[in-house]
């Protein structure tokens, strides 16, 4: 049985003046140093009740097993005598440090996740675990940042060999990116407005603006379409917090708006929409959903049937004809009506192609990993 949706928006009428826009660097940027990073580490789980690994099909947990063994300084053991048991299993353990870093003693959560043929990791109990740096550099080299350990809760019943640990990884020591490199600060365009044209006039805005505080020469410099490298000055090198404070601050002007973005990871599932984009009217269909984008009605009016279908493309005309200045739906409006109805996120990136390929759009639509 087919399902219609039909998403019906009331929008007020304005006019916008689509000559210039103006920003604050902070709206546009990050600062290079403020991204989150990721530990990890592989570690035990025990306690499993048989919904562990099976040590006979999946070597890797006896190995892990009488390595922890002879680390605790216990006689040597046969891989043999470990026996069929599955109440333990080999696992890997990943912590997100947010972009402002932690300190020493922070505690975080831990994402749990079964290496092996592990069933479930309910209840089970992950042993101390040493977490290092991501990229591995050999056992030698491997900079410890935090321990982990605790009890593994389950919130996806389909994942059961995927569990968090809440507060559950301790930092050791202070994680902190840097964020000014030789004198220098690198600003991160967001991606829903990197373009070379963005780069520039943020560079140029940061120049204006510093002429009169730091001197005459120029600060900044745009050095890619993601990037805007500044330098900072001789007399904030003490206080470099309060120049930061003062160039996010700068206002940037543009002779005209950027393209309106939609950035859509296929692989995460994940969009971002920037306020701007806008849908043309159209009929979509995905499945069992029906969803019908009409022009926004006017203030004071209401929909005489919304359940009877119209040629939306001769209404627009029509209304055009008669000199109404018609005002496209926004893709957030149509991104809200389907998590209202709970459409998966999956669909709801379907339905945006689907948006793209009729030309209902008004914006870029990019695909990123």
């Amino acid at each position: 049985m087919r399902t219609s949706i039909f998403f019906l928006f009331v929008f007020l009428f304005f006019v916008v003046s689509v000559d210039a826009a103006t920003y604050r660097v902070e709206n546009l940027c990050r600062v290079k140093g403020q991204e989150r990073t990721a530990i990890i580490g592989y570690g035990i789980v025990s306690g499993l009740n048989g919904t562990g690994d099976d040590p006979r099909a999946y070597s890797p947990t006896a190995k892990a097993i009488l390595s922890m063994l002879r680390a605790s300084g216990l006689p040597e053991t046969d891989p043999k005598e470990i026996g069929s048991t599955r109440n333990n299993a080999l696992v890997r353990v990943m912590v997100t440090i947010p972009e402002t870093g932690g300190r020493e003693g922070d505690l975080l959560d831990c994402n749990v996740i079964a290496e092996g043929n592990a069933r479930s990791l309910e209840n089970g109990y992950l042993t101390a675990t040493s977490l290092s740096g991501i990229i591995p550099t050999g056992p030698e080299n491997a900079e410890t940042f935090g321990i982990a350990w605790g009890t593994i809760t389950i919130e996806r019943e389909a994942a059961r060999n995927v569990g968090k640990i809440k507060n559950g990884c301790q930092l050791i020591k202070e994680f902190i990116n840097p964020y000014i490199q030789d004198g220098m600060i690198t600003l991160v365009i967001n991606r829903e407005f990197a373009a070379v044209r963005m780069a520039n006039d943020i560079a140029l805005a940061i120049n204006d603006y510093g002429k009169g505080r730091y001197g005459g020469s120029d600060i900044a410099t745009a050095t890619h379409q993601n990037f805007v490298v500044v330098r900072v000055p001789d007399q904030y090198f003490s206080q470099p917090i309060m120049f930061l404070t003062d160039l996010m601050n700068v206002v940037v002007t543009m002779d005209r708006p950027p393209v309106p973005r939609v950035i859509i990871n296929e692989r995460t599932e994940t969009i971002t929409i920037g306020e701007d984009v806008e849908v043309r009217p159209c009929l979509v269909t995905h499945r069992d959903i029906v969803a019908e984008i009409r022009p926004p009605v006017p203030p004071g009016e209401q929909e005489e049937n919304p359940q009877q279908f119209v040629d939306i493309d001769t209404e627009m005309k029509l209304r055009q004809f008669e000199g109404e200045a018609v005002v496209n739906q926004k893709l957030k409006s149509l991104q809200a009506s389907l998590d209202a109805v709970r459409v998966p996120q999956r669909a709801i990136i379907d339905i945006i192609k689907n948006l793209q390929r009729q030309g209902a759009i008004i914006g870029e639509v990019v695909y990123v990993e």
